[in-house]
């Protein structure tokens, strides 16, 4: 009896443990801003222009704005939360081929920006792009790209802004829902310092939106992105795009994929 006692006194002290790491480690465990593949200079085909934009709370925020030959407006792209801007420019710049510019930022501790970094920062600093980007082009011209961790961004900006429409690429319903995902037997819910309801800022957003998401997504589950998508189906211009076996960072790999996205942008953003 005492042995079984101990063991589980030691099973309890484990699981608190990690409760413990995951407690005071969360912040590295959801923003990875090294990309040990993507090193030194910025190589693109397109010309860009860096762009660094002073925002509130100290922040100091390093975007780069891509060019295209013939722009009928800009994306405004939200990057996942793996590496920065010298992996996603390669990416992001893959929009230039609709004809769109493309205003890429990079979030506070990832790359060249500054500050420090909290869910209210990351939300002022989104809004401080937007901004930017309002001064270079027609608001019925920007879309909000949010990609995967860029979700939350985006979603959160879809509610306070009114550009020309919105792309959610990879999104979740909460980062809660996430987390209790990724690790299903920890009280998650209990000590995130992130919360990032993009269920809650959708319902306030009335530009057109498109969720794209795969069925075999390991990172985010299609079902988050599919009931974020449900909360929101009834309104106007609201569509999804599922990707029967597509996973979380190859679903610019799928011919559909680029066939919805571009009859998507034809609609919203007339050639010029």
């Amino acid at each position: 009896m005492t042995v079984i006692i101990y063991v589980i006194f030691g099973l309890l002290a484990v699981y608190i443990t990690v409760c413990a790491f995951y407690f005071f480690f969360q912040d590295r465990l959801i923003f990875v801003p090294a990309w040990p593949k993507k090193k030194g200079k910025l190589l693109l085909a397109s010309n860009y222009e860096d762009v660094i934009l002073d925002t509130p709370n100290g922040g100091s925020i390093h975007a780069v704005l891509i060019k295209s030959k013939n722009p009928r407006g800009c994306v405004l792209y939200f990057h996942g939360n793996t590496g920065n801007i010298l992996r996603w420019a390669p990416i992001a710049e893959e929009l230039t081929s609709y004809d769109f510019d493309v205003f890429l930022p990079d979030y506070r501790g990832y790359g060249k920006s500054k500050g420090k970094r909290t869910e209210e920062n990351l939300f002022s600093d989104a809004l401080a792009c937007y901004r930017a980007v309002l001064k270079r082009y027609p608001e019925e011209s920007i879309c909000i790209y949010g990609r995967s961790l860029g979700s939350a961004m985006a979603s959160w900006l879809s509610a306070r802004t009114k550009p020309g429409a919105i792309v959610l690429e990879t999104p979740f319903i909460s980062l809660a829902h996430v987390a209790s995902y990724q690790s299903k037997i920890l009280p998650v819910k209990a000590f995130l310092r992130y919360r990032f309801r993009n269920n809650l800022y959708l319902r306030n957003a009335t530009s057109p939106v498109l969720i794209a998401h795969g069925t075999k997504d390991k990172m985010v589950p299609y079902k988050s992105g599919l009931r974020l998508f449900q909360l929101i189906r009834d309104r106007k211009d609201t569509s999804m795009l599922t990707i029967p076996g597509g996973k979380h960072r190859n679903l610019n790999g799928f011919p559909i994929f680029r066939e919805k996205l571009s009859r998507f942008f034809d609609r919203y953003f007339p050639s010029r």
